[in-house]
């Protein structure tokens, strides 16, 4: 089937509009499951006639990761409180570095044994984080909801927000 420059065109725009309003309602399904979900919670997505799994989606704990973020103060508690984590040429020993950040990463906070603070590392917690997972056989699964009449329905849902909303400078009726 061969298409015109204008209807090729046409699809063009259709597929660019239809991709943005796809991708907004991808971040507002995602924010929704933030503010809803709790954290470690993995729901399976049922499709097709059968309703077979055609992936899972998470709600994980956001990365955690501890980081020297002032090396001076780090150096000089260093110097101060664990002199023989000091090499001779006045830097921490990496492998004393990396075991602060470890047990700061690990607690969430950067703390000695006895509780005592450690100036010049940051614990940065990442937000937690939606993460979707397909099937193998996903994209069958989608292609039979689409012969089934499912996807329609699932698709206009997730549309109709974006594309029934009134345009800028129109006022809601």
């Amino acid at each position: 089937m061969s298409l015109t420059p204008k209807e090729q065109a046409i699809r063009l725009i259709i597929i660019r509009v239809l991709r943005d309003l796809l991708k907004d309602a991808d971040n507002a399904e995602r924010e929704q499951v933030c503010r809803e979900w709790s954290i470690g919670d993995r729901i399976g997505a049922a499709l097709g006639p059968g309703g077979e799994v055609a992936g899972h989606v998470l709600y994980k704990r956001g990365a955690v990761k501890a980081e020297i973020s002032d090396p001076g103060a780090f150096h000089r508690w260093v110097e101060k409180n664990r002199p023989e984590e000091i090499e001779t040429i006045t830097r921490v020993r990496p492998a004393f570095a990396k075991a602060v950040l470890t047990r700061a990463q690990r607690l969430g906070t950067p703390v000695t044994e006895d509780g005592e603070e450690i100036p010049g590392v940051s614990v940065l917690a990442k937000d937690p984080q939606v993460t979707v997972i397909p099937t193998e056989d996903a994209e069958e699964l989608v292609r039979q909801a689409w012969q089934s009449g499912q996807l329609q329905a699932i698709v206009a849902d997730l549309l109709r927000p974006a594309l029934e909303a009134p345009r800028s400078g129109e006022d809601a009726a």
